[in-house]
């Protein structure tokens, strides 16, 4: 069986992540919040509760070699490629309708979508031999990579909380990031960096122009 990748081995995340060794860090805002319920689970092996109204929305990855540590009726659960939620905007109105307050963005090493230039040509063909034209094919990967593909994980989930910031600014927004060698969450430094400088967010109003770029 394959050996899964550790953040500890890999130099593209020295330095790039901070461990949680105990409750006391977890930030502040998340502390009492369905995200440190999940955080203490996920990494302690602490018990999390089922709830007839789940306060958490979690996005994760399609990722088949990480496995959620909740149970049913828990949160609210969307898996995407690279766990970002591009066109999910409604889903997300959707759960906050429900009660939602709190969102864990979780990504994760080794994402196939850092990988995408390289795996473009077997996506093409796999669109192909489902009986699309090979020109229509590439149109729409070719349009769908440029959507979904990153460069860097933790720059792409950067990006993506930020979009996602711009957009539901009401809402506790916890970026994570699980190594898939032992499923234990870390905190991006980035993240922690920003709190430190404190929130740049004017206004709780989201301006026209972000909602616009939705309905294209």
């Amino acid at each position: 069986m394959e050996v899964l990748p550790h953040v500890k081995t890999d130099r593209r995340y020295t330095d790039r992540l901070v461990e949680i060794h105990s409750h006391e860090d977890v930030p502040r805002s998340w502390q009492n919040t369905p995200i440190e319920a999940l955080i203490m689970s996920q990494n302690f092996g602490w018990p999390v509760k089922s709830s007839d109204s789940p306060g958490l929305l979690i996005a994760t990855c399609i990722e088949f070699r990480y496995a959620l540590p909740i149970p049913r009726m828990y949160a609210y659960v969307i898996r995407r490629a690279s766990g970002r939620l591009i066109g999910s905007e409604f889903t997300i109105g959707y759960v906050l309708a429900k009660g939602v307050q709190h969102i864990a963005m979780v990504g994760h090493n080794d994402c196939g979508m850092a990988k995408v230039p390289e795996a473009l040509p077997r996506v093409i063909d796999a669109f192909v031999n489902q009986g699309w034209s090979r020109e229509l094919a590439q149109q729409y990967c070719q349009k769908q990579a440029e959507r979904y593909a990153m460069g860097d994980e933790l720059d792409g989930q950067a990006a993506e909380y930020h979009r996602l910031r711009s957009l539901f600014r009401k809402v506790t927004i916890a970026p994570l990031f699980v190594s898939l060698y032992d499923s234990k969450f870390y905190i991006p430094k980035w993240y922690l960096e920003e709190q430190e400088k404190g929130s740049s967010m004017q206004s709780y109003r989201v301006p026209d122009e972000e909602i616009k770029k939705l309905l294209v």
